[in-house]
C-alpha cells in the first residue's frame, strides 16, 4: 500500500481515523476486528512512509533526500566521509543529517545540490 499524493494522503488520514474511533467506541483499538486491524497497520505504515518523505517532523530531512543523497554515494563510490567534506560538515554531522537528528541549514542545502547534483525540488521538499 503506497500513498501517490496529498489527495490519497488525507483519505488514509480519514480512514485511520475512523479506525482508531471505532476503537475508541469498543473501549480498546485491540477490540477491532482482525480485518480492521490488518488495515490499520497498513494504513499506519503507508502514512509513515509518504510522511516522512513529504512531511518530515521539523528539523529532519525529508526520506527523498536521504535516499538521494545515498543513490549519489553508491553511484559515484563516494565513502560518506568524502561526501561530508564536499557538502562543507563533519562526518559525525553528515551521519546526524542523514538519520534526522540534525536540522539542514540552506548553506548545507546548496551544497548538497551543487556537489551531488541532486535537484533543488528534491533538496527542499
Amino acid at each position: 500500500m503506497t500513498i501517490q499524493n496529498e489527495k490519497e494522503y488525507k483519505e488514509y488520514e480519514a480512514r485511520i481515523e475512523a479506525l482508531m474511533q471505532r476503537g475508541t467506541e469498543l473501549g480498546d483499538i485491540e477490540l477491532l476486528s482482525p480485518e480492521e486491524k490488518e488495515e490499520f497497520l497498513r494504513l499506519s505504515d503507508a502514512l509513515d512512509e509518504y510522511g516522512s518523505a513529504y512531511h518530515p517532523l521539523p528539523g529532519q530531512m525529508s526520506t527523498l533526500l536521504t535516499d538521494a543523497i545515498l543513490v549519489q554515494v553508491k553511484e559515484k563510490g563516494l565513502k560518506q566521509k568524502d561526501v561530508a567534506r564536499m557538502i562543507g560538515v563533519s562526518a559525525s554531522m553528515f551521519s546526524d543529517l542523514i538519520h534526522g537528528r540534525r536540522s539542514l541549514s540552506f548553506e548545507v542545502a546548496r551544497n548538497i545540490h551543487k556537489m551531488l547534483g541532486i535537484p533543488a525540488e528534491v533538496v527542499l521538499a
